[in-house]
């Protein structure tokens, strides 16, 4: 993911100022204290101090049915102490709540799951709080954003690509455009869905990169039609056959509906759009023994086997994914280029 994740050097030096040099409830460590702690005692502060917070704030973009709602089970059996509270949005929703939240000074979320643009913008506004976790050494290099001493800002959980879905009782796998030019086919005019939300406009920020505003311009005469929902929303209408096809479906979200007998697919458009899922920390967490221990988690090969069974790919080095190599592209690395690729979106497919 370019820049901003080059380097994977976990390397970390954390000085704690407590009476006797240790690390406990007893000395109330603050947020910053507890996500950076490396003692071999670790693992006990943090399920000490849950028990007694007993309960985790959790503000995530993923879909509760496929990959939330398995995750935070398998947490829960593995802590029973604990309770989750979870708020879902898509990812303009959810980062205008965290930062309406932040600037009110009533940050109420312990951790959150976002995809990159939700969380350029919290690092960016200072809201997330860098941590260490041992499973940062099984990631690979593209799944962090590092903060200057090795800690992490935000740690990649699972990723999925838009790309093509389709009813295969609609169409064959033949007669399916192969490439982003294959779109502009006149065989193809208003007879294409597309997602409004957020997976849209990450949709034509890959092709955006790879092609330009003019090819956008030929591509929006297409007489796509938009529906303001996710991508999970639209895949059940191309499986329930008011559309044959849509090039804003997840192939996570396709193979889980294959597996359970729905008549869909998914090809990928090259380059594909992925949707890093990550996971970061709130700097003013309230229950941030909790958090960290959720954080672990996610980030465990637990947590990634229980991905991959959803049908998501991972970034783990000692978990294979299921879906199918293709060019990947994981977005900008600038908030202006995002909020670019959602400007033309509205223009080119939303105000005619």
């Amino acid at each position: 993911m370019r820049g901003r994740w080059q380097s994977f050097v976990i390397v970390l030096t954390v000085a704690l100022a407590f009476p006797g040099g240790g690390l406990s409830a007893a000395n109330k460590p603050t947020v910053a204290d507890l996500a950076l702690y490396q003692g071999a005692d670790r693992q006990q502060i943090l399920e000490a101090g849950a028990r007694k917070e007993g309960k985790l704030v959790f503000y995530t973009t993923g879909t509760i049915e496929q990959s939330v709602g398995p995750l935070v089970e398998a947490y829960k059996k593995k802590y029973p102490f604990m309770t989750v509270e979870i708020w879902r949005a898509d990812t303009n929703a959810l980062t205008s709540r965290i930062v309406e939240e932040f600037r009110a000074g009533k940050s109420a979320f312990d951790t959150v799951e976002g995809t990159q643009t939700n969380m350029m913008m919290l690092q960016k506004v200072g809201i997330v709080q860098p941590f260490y976790s041992p499973n940062l050494a099984h990631m690979e290099k593209e799944a962090l954003t590092l903060a200057a001493d090795g800690a992490a800002y935000a740690a990649v959980f699972r990723a999925t690509g838009i790309g093509l879905g389709y009813n295969t009782k609609l169409i064959g796998k033949g007669q399916l455009p192969k490439t982003y030019q294959d779109l502009l086919d006149p065989k193809w005019k208003g007879k294409m869905a597309l997602a409004g939300s957020s997976t849209g406009t990450n949709w034509l920020g890959a092709i955006l990169a790879a092609h330009g505003e003019e090819f956008v311009k030929r591509l929006s005469q297409q007489d796509f039609v938009v529906h303001m929902i996710s991508g999970f929303a639209l895949l059940n209408m191309v499986s329930n056959g008011e559309f044959a096809l849509s090039p804003t479906i997840f192939d996570s979200h396709a193979i889980a509906a294959k597996a359970k007998g729905a008549p869909v697919d998914w090809l990928p458009l090259e380059p594909v759009h992925v949707n890093a899922g990550q996971i970061a920390l709130a700097k003013e967490a309230r229950h941030p023994h909790a958090a960290m221990l959720f954080i672990d988690f996610e980030l465990s090969r637990e947590g990634a086997e229980i991905q991959k069974s959803r049908g998501y790919a991972h970034l783990r080095k000692d978990v294979s994914s299921l879906t199918q190599p293709y060019k990947k592209y994981f977005g900008s690395d600038s908030i202006e280029e995002v909020r670019k690729a959602q400007a033309l979106f509205n223009r080119a497919f939303l105000k005619k």
